[in-house]
C-alpha cells in the first residue's frame, strides 16, 4: 500500500478506515504524519461508548432505565471514558514508552491509542442492531431465559465479533506503538501489561477505601 507522497495529496486520498484493517501500521503512521487530529472525537466517542456498552452485562439494574436515559447514560460515558484512554491513560504510556527507550511523539502515541478505537465503530453497529431487535436487556446474560430463548444465539454470535474486534483493536494499538516509538513489540506488551496491572490495582484500592 503506498500512500500520497505531498501533504495536500496525503489528506485527500487518506482512506484510514479502510486500510485500519488491511495496512494498520502505515495507516497510523501516514495518520501521525498529515492528519492526526482527524475523526479524533469520532474515535474516542465510538471506542468509549462500545467499552461503555460491554460492561452494561455485569450491571443488568441499568437496563431497567428508560431506553432514552440509558442511551444518553451511554454516549456520555462513552465520551468521558474515550476521552480518559486517549488523553490520561495514552499520556502515560507515552511516559512509560519514552523511559523504556522509546523514541516516538505525543502525537504518535496518541494518534495510534485513538485509531486502535477504531474497530469500536462496527462494535458499537452490532450493539445498536441488538439493541434494536431485542432491546438492551438482550445485552445482560442473565436476563435470557435458557438455550432456547432466540436471543441466545444471536448474543453468543455477537459476543464472538465483540472479542475479535477487540483483540484487533489491542494488536492495532501494540503494532502502531511499536513501530512509532521504534521499540520491540514484547517491551510495549510489557509497558501495557504493566500500566493495567497498575491501574486494576489503584481501582481496587479505591473501592475498598
Amino acid at each position: 500500500m503506498a500512500f500520497p507522497s505531498t501533504q495536500d495529496d496525503a489528506t485527500a486520498d487518506l482512506r484510514p478506515w479502510r486500510t485500519i484493517w488491511t495496512h494498520p501500521r502505515q495507516t497510523v503512521a501516514a495518520m501521525t504524519l498529515y492528519a492526526p487530529g482527524r475523526w479524533l472525537w469520532l474515535l474516542i466517542l465510538a471506542g468509549g461508548a462500545s467499552r461503555i456498552v460491554e460492561r452494561i452485562a455485569l450491571l443488568p439494574s441499568l437496563t431497567e432505565l428508560e431506553p432514552a436515559a440509558l442511551t444518553l447514560l451511554i454516549l456520555v460515558s462513552g465520551v468521558m471514558a474515550g476521552a480518559l484512554m486517549v488523553f490520561v491513560i495514552a499520556r502515560v504510556l507515552h511516559w512509560v514508552l519514552r523511559r523504556i527507550g522509546g523514541s516516538g511523539s505525543w502525537t504518535a502515541t496518541r494518534t495510534a491509542v485513538a485509531w486502535a478505537l477504531a474497530p469500536g465503530v462496527p462494535s458499537l453497529v452490532l450493539w445498536a442492531i441488538m439493541v434494536a431487535g431485542y432491546g438492551y436487556s438482550a445485552l445482560t446474560p442473565s436476563r435470557i431465559s435458557g438455550s432456547d430463548d432466540p436471543r441466545a444465539l444471536v448474543l453468543t454470535v455477537d459476543y464472538a465479533v465483540q472479542f475479535g474486534l477487540t483483540v484487533w483493536s489491542l494488536l492495532i494499538e501494540i503494532l502502531c506503538l511499536s513501530d512509532a516509538h521504534r521499540l520491540a513489540v514484547w517491551k510495549v506488551i510489557a509497558a501495557e501489561a504493566g500500566l493495567g496491572l497498575a491501574i486494576g490495582a489503584i481501582t481496587l484500592i479505591g473501592f475498598n477505601l
